[in-house]
């Protein structure tokens, strides 16, 4: 009887609990997320109530407690991959991608074959900029199947994202785009990641020949028709740049790189007003665009904006020459890196530019200490006395408030000619005769 009674007990609180899952699901299928959430006793470790607890958390965009609800159910079990994926999930949205990316690569782990955990695993890396590591993980997944398209395109990712620090790895994701290419054709990230590749080539022709093909199938693909475009533009085809582009405005892109192409594209076909308008859109994305503004400088001063054009033609030169200021700062800092790389020609011949820019002379006391202290008596003492010819009579003693000498200061001036006069003493001493120099 007392087996008989914990039995249907046993019973009744199954019934219950299904009976209370059903009822949270009902929930969540009707939005009502704040039912699950309020009901089911937080991080509990249930298996079948605490997922549907982190469920309605991460849909309330909640997500740093859903890591808790799924971490509690890998405490039980660090197996379990299910759990592992909804964790890596709620890392991705909270911008934790190194903790998302270990999360599929356990994943990767337990369940080699799957496909999905790979691409994900890659896809994490690649927004980490981890390039070398993405580079690992297609290999990896390449190896276990070679026929993958998304693999070799993956692959190709990961080499160009390392071209900027090493641009022989170009060549690399170009044959891996390639070998993606061959494997599936009508991947438009793929033809558009080539396209980009031939368009920085220079390789124009080849990119409108791969995107053309392309489009045979699929018109709409905004990347492809982008590269496309700006193949068309650069081959100084404009007319059909201008449709293309226009046609990319069509479908909502207002990208930089189309207001600009396509404002060069209509200067190019001689149709200033539609030039100027992208050109102008353009500049408001990024007003310091040195290209932006001087084609927008001579659309505007072949319309009716011509002031206009002679403003945007000016801003375009100030950013491009640098001012006093600017070069002041810049002479300044390469003066003291090659003075810390212990280059004293290049460091004098950076001051000596300083002092055509600011013309002060006590840069003169600076250089005639770098040469003293690499023991160059002669350019030494000639900086040295350079610099004191150009000080005024009441700045080369110290005085007070009352015009009295104060006593223990010491000047630049005085200093100077201390310095002067011990190197010229010493050089008497050793080699047998005044300096007049």
């Amino acid at each position: 009887m007392k087996y008989l009674t914990l039995f249907l007990l046993l019973l009744f609180s199954l019934s219950l609990r299904a009976q209370t899952e059903d009822e949270m699901r009902k929930a969540i299928d009707a939005y009502d997320y704040d039912k699950p959430i309020l009901s089911i006793t937080p991080a509990s470790g249930d298996s079948l109530l605490t997922p549907l607890r982190a469920q309605a958390l991460r849909a309330m965009n909640r997500h740093s407690e859903a890591l808790q609800e799924w971490n509690s159910l890998l405490d039980a079990d660090s197996m379990n991959v299910k759990v592992l994926i909804e964790l890596a999930e709620c890392y991705r949205q909270l911008s934790r991608s190194d903790q998302a990316a270990v999360c599929y690569a356990k994943s990767v782990v337990l369940q080699p074959e799957n496909k999905f955990f790979r691409q994900q695993h890659i896809r994490t890396l690649l927004a980490m900029e981890d390039y070398e590591a993405a580079r690992d993980a297609s290999h990896e997944w390449l190896k276990k199947d070679t026929l993958s398209a998304i693999g070799y395109k993956y692959l190709g990712m990961a080499y160009e994202g390392m071209a900027p620090s090493n641009p022989d790895v170009l060549q690399n994701a170009f044959f891996a785009y390639n070998a993606s290419y061959r494997r599936d054709s009508l991947d438009g990230q793929t033809v558009a990641h080539i396209a980009a590749i031939f368009n920085n080539n220079n390789q124009y022709k080849d990119a409108v020949e791969v995107t053309e093909t392309y489009r045979l199938t699929d018109t709409l693909h905004v990347d492809v028709n982008r590269q496309n475009a700006k193949a068309y533009c650069m081959l100084a085809e404009y007319k059909t740049a201008v449709n293309r582009y226009e046609a990319l405005k069509a479908m909502g892109d207002r990208s930089f790189t189309t207001l600009y192409y396509l404002g060069i594209s209509h200067y190019g076909d001689n149709w200033v007003y539609g030039a100027r308008d992208n050109l102008l859109e353009a500049h408001k994305k990024n007003p310091m665009d040195v290209n932006v503004l001087y084609y927008l400088a001579k659309a505007s001063a072949r319309s009716s904006w011509k002031q206009e054009g002679v403003d945007y033609m000016e801003e375009a030169m100030k950013l491009v020459v640098p001012t006093d200021s600017v070069l002041i700062r810049m002479y300044d800092g390469l003066a003291e890196c090659y003075e810390l790389n212990d280059d004293l020609d290049m460091q004098v011949k950076s001051l000596q530019q300083l002092y055509k820019l600011n013309l002060d002379y006590h840069l003169f006391f600076k250089i005639a200490q770098a040469y003293e202290r690499h023991e160059d008596i002669a350019n030494a003492i000639y900086f040295y006395e350079k610099f004191m010819s150009f000080v005024p009579a009441d700045k080369q003693i110290a005085l007070d408030e009352d015009g009295k000498p104060i006593k223990g200061a010491v000047t630049r001036y005085q200093h100077a000619k201390q310095q002067v006069e011990k190197m010229k003493e010493e050089d008497f001493f050793k080699n047998g005769r005044k300096r007049t120099d």
